[in-house]
């Protein structure tokens, strides 16, 4: 565990996969309550983000992080070659202040300590099970999955049992109708508020008073997450919605 949060990081927006390995949300049949799934809870252990190393398999559409017992070194991981189904996720300059991975996305619910995270090993070296996407969609039509034109967004909807937390700095992307999302990552440097966002967005730095913290939505046990990505690269986590349930 203590090997494991060394690496703890949040999962990377952008996953290398084409635009036809997921489904709509309507296609895959999801539908979810806009309220949160769990608490943060009260002995949570935040850990400060840091570079994740992440591997996804993209026949089983799951993210894999380092950590466990025998975490890939940093000098082996940007050395490290992969094939299909594997690749490697992209670094991220990360804004999240503090975070926590509660559970891996197909641990039991009611899963306690190591028990909840569930680990693989690959290449001689140990992973935990982070994330799984299960949805596209595009605002305000279909654009490229991993460079969405400039006024266009995509929106992946993925299970991951993670909180959030900011302390200070928020750069809030927000529409007309009601929904609001945390900047998380920037493929590079600073956040770029001049970003080409589709007609009623927009996007603005806020200074918090009091700090911030996500958790995933959903049904009571449930992980959803919307994550947004722009054409900058920049990504954001859905932490307000403006109906009640996704999609409306």
């Amino acid at each position: 565990m203590i090997a494991f949060h060394r690496f703890l990081t949040f999962w990377a927006t952008l996953f290398l996969l084409s635009s036809c390995s997921l489904p709509s949300a309507t296609e895959a049949n999801l539908s979810y309550p806009t309220t949160p799934a769990l608490e943060a809870p009260a002995n949570i252990d935040w850990k400060k983000p840091g570079l994740a190393k992440e591997l996804i398999n993209l026949k089983e559409q799951v993210v894999l992080l380092s950590g466990g017992a025998r975490p890939i070194p940093p000098e082996v991981w940007s050395e490290m070659k992969v094939r299909y189904p594997w690749t490697k996720n992209i670094d991220r300059h990360v804004l999240i202040d503090q975070t926590a991975l509660l559970r891996s996305p197909n641990a039991p619910v009611n899963c306690e300590g190591e028990n909840c995270l569930i680990f693989r090993e690959f290449k001689g070296y140990s992973w935990v099970e982070l994330a799984k996407p299960l949805a596209v969609d595009f605002i305000p039509s279909k654009t490229d999955i991993l460079r969405p034109e400039p006024g266009h967004l995509v929106v992946k909807t993925i299970k991951k049992c993670q909180v959030l937390r900011y302390e200070k700095d928020l750069y809030q992307l927000s529409d007309n109708r009601g929904n609001a999302y945390a900047m998380h990552a920037t493929e590079s440097g600073p956040p770029n508020l001049n970003a080409q966002l589709p007609e009623g967005f927009t996007l603005q730095h806020l200074t918090l008073d009091t700090p911030l913290v996500i958790t995933p939505f959903g049904e009571s046990g449930d992980c959803y997450f919307n994550i947004v990505g722009d054409h900058l690269g920049q990504g954001y986590h859905q932490y307000r919605y403006g109906a009640d349930r996704y999609p409306d």
